[in-house]
């Protein structure tokens, strides 16, 4: 059939649909419509508008293979360091919301990496620091037994030798918070929660302090209520968080320790524990549990820096949150915890 020939069904079909209009659109002239000689040609004029509306629906299908295959191409042939972007200008529906979250994937990786990078470099820079506080005792201790051989004098000899028993000592100390922190961070650490009384735990830690309480001239004061709140914890945990707060308070602190326990709300409670220091300014209250950390940028406190990065690990594993802050010389340690039998 030619063109001509396909063009005039198709002109009388239009004209006989333009006549019902506007003759009323009454069903009677419908059905005369259908039903008369027009109707093969009416039948022609689908079978184009559905070939016309495949065609389409095939070009658009094939739009998105396209715009999927050069995303495919462009994901898999860039550099995971570089900064390129999905680009598209498609009309096509739904297009632009592809792009829009692969590039939105691509910036949270990018993210993650930067803080990956940064995490690396942070961990290597505390290592050696570490590795600094572990090789200095160490030195000083073969010093001192170096010269313990050599002594006659039995009495320097005894001296000798407890300094270096105490640089020993001392280095062992440094080990064991590595090895704590290593097994804080281990997700598979088993920990078996369950009422904790909290009076107890504090007391012994600070009994167990009490010579360089007693060395200094302070006086802990305790106040946990009557009676002492009960947490659901795990006790050996809870022991290690609260060693380490009240050890980071001698250690770091200018004046005597209070611990305070107060109602945190939603069946939960917060024990603070509070002193000043010397250098409010060398502090930053929102890295003190981070790695290696320490206030003291010559390093020339005790310690690894890993205490309270410790106790924040066995904190967040027993659903506990641990904060500090500075307000003026006095720095606030809080740990909060989920009272025992609370909903």
């Amino acid at each position: 059939m030619t063109g001509a020939e396909l063009a005039e069904p198709v002109r009388a079909w239009v004209t006989a649909l333009l006549d019902w209009l506007v003759g009323g659109a009454t069903i009677e002239g419908l059905l005369g419509m259908l039903g008369g000689p027009t109707m093969v040609d009416a039948s022609m004029l689908v079978a184009m508008l559905a070939l016309g509306i495949g065609l389409g629906a095939a070009a658009t299908g094939a739009g998105y293979l396209l715009e999927l295959s050069r995303a495919g191409r462009f994901l898999g042939g860039r550099d995971r360091a570089s900064n390129a972007r999905l680009t598209s200008a498609s009309w096509l529906p739904g297009v632009a919301g592809l792009v829009d979250a692969v590039n939105a994937e691509l910036d949270a990786a990018a993210t993650e990496r930067v803080a990956a990078l940064r995490a690396a470099d942070e961990f290597s820079r505390g290592l050696s620091a570490l590795s600094h506080d572990v090789r200095t005792p160490l030195t000083g201790a073969r010093g001192y037994l170096q010269l313990a051989r050599e002594e006659a004098d039995a009495a320097r000899k005894d001296g000798e030798l407890a300094a270096a028993d105490a640089r020993l000592a001392a280095m062992s100390g440094l080990l064991d918070e590595l090895f704590s922190y290593a097994r804080a961070a281990d997700p598979d650490a088993p920990l078996e929660l369950g009422p904790v009384a909290l009076r107890p735990v504090v007391e012994a830690a600070l009994l167990g302090h009490f010579p360089e309480f007693e060395a200094r001239g302070w006086e802990p004061t305790l106040e946990l209520g009557d009676p002492a709140p009960v947490v659901e914890a795990d006790a050996e945990a809870l022991a290690r968080i609260v060693e380490n707060l009240v050890a980071n308070a001698l250690r770091h602190g200018a004046g005597p320790l209070s611990v305070t326990a107060r109602p945190a709300g939603a069946g939960r409670v917060a024990v603070g524990f509070s002193n000043p220091v010397a250098d409010p300014g060398a502090l930053d209250a929102n890295r003190l549990f981070e790695r290696f950390y320490q206030g003291d940028a010559s390093r020339s406190t005790a310690g690894s820096g890993l205490g309270l990065a410790v106790s924040a690990r066995l904190a967040a594993a027993q659903g506990m949150g641990l904060a500090a802050r500075l307000d003026g010389d006095v720095l606030t340690v809080t740990l909060e915890a989920r009272l025992d039998g609370a909903e």
